[in-house]
């Protein structure tokens, strides 16, 4: 084969590649939607699916197996382009109460007021307990321990109330900030940066902090 025949079939097939990848990436968008609009993975049928990504369900089963495998990239899809970019900028932050202010307040407001499909998400991160979803629950459990070391660090230097339990205060900021999918109006955004300073203030103020 020659040269330009060789170059033809690599742009043949790279073409191929990415237009099936723009192609997964519409159907996990769209049942993102669906999960949220329908409250749910239990909710969703591939049906659903695919009337709202307007395919057949032998093209869905083509790129993606199951509904498990689908439920498992659209989680994996967000925790690529949200949670893991937020966790290594604060795993990467040394002074642990500049660490607990960046934590509380990015996750607030670059995450949780902004993607309002994590109310339904992060809910089946941990009913679904097969092992297909392990390491989507493995990578939420780095950012509770993050979180736990941080509160540790803080109350040994003496700048935490030292009665409180890491663990505990731990789950109640988590609770308290993913809380806010439930009740924020998503469709506006002019008071997400008071939001963010207030959910640091309330931390501050919960763990006593010095």
């Amino acid at each position: 084969m020659g040269r330009k025949k060789k170059e033809k079939k690599v742009e043949h097939k790279n073409r191929r590649e990415s237009a099936s990848q723009k192609k997964k990436a519409k159907i996990i968008s769209t049942t993102m939607q669906l999960l949220l609009k329908k409250g749910g993975s239990t909710s969703t049928s591939t049906s659903d699916v695919c009337a709202a990504a307007k395919l057949t369900r032998p093209t869905l089963y083509h790129y993606f197996g199951s509904k498990r495998n689908l439920l498992l990239s659209v989680h994996m899809d967000s925790i690529e382009k949200t949670l893991k970019p937020y966790l290594n900028e604060a795993s990467s932050i040394k002074n642990p109460s500049e660490r607990l202010n960046y934590m509380v307040y990015t996750f607030t407001k670059e995450i949780i007021c902004k993607h309002p499909e994590l109310r339904v998400l992060i809910h089946d991160t941990f009913s679904m307990k097969d092992k297909y979803f392990k390491e989507v629950r493995e990578i939420w459990k780095e950012h509770y321990r993050l979180l736990k070391d941080t509160i540790t660090e803080l109350q040994s230097e003496g700048r935490i109330d030292p009665s409180i339990k890491p663990s505990w205060a731990t789950l109640f900021v988590l609770g308290m900030l993913t809380w806010i999918t439930y009740w924020l109006d998503y469709s506006r955004n002019d008071e997400l940066e008071e939001l963010a300073q207030h959910a640091v203030k309330i931390v501050h103020s919960g763990l006593s902090m010095k």
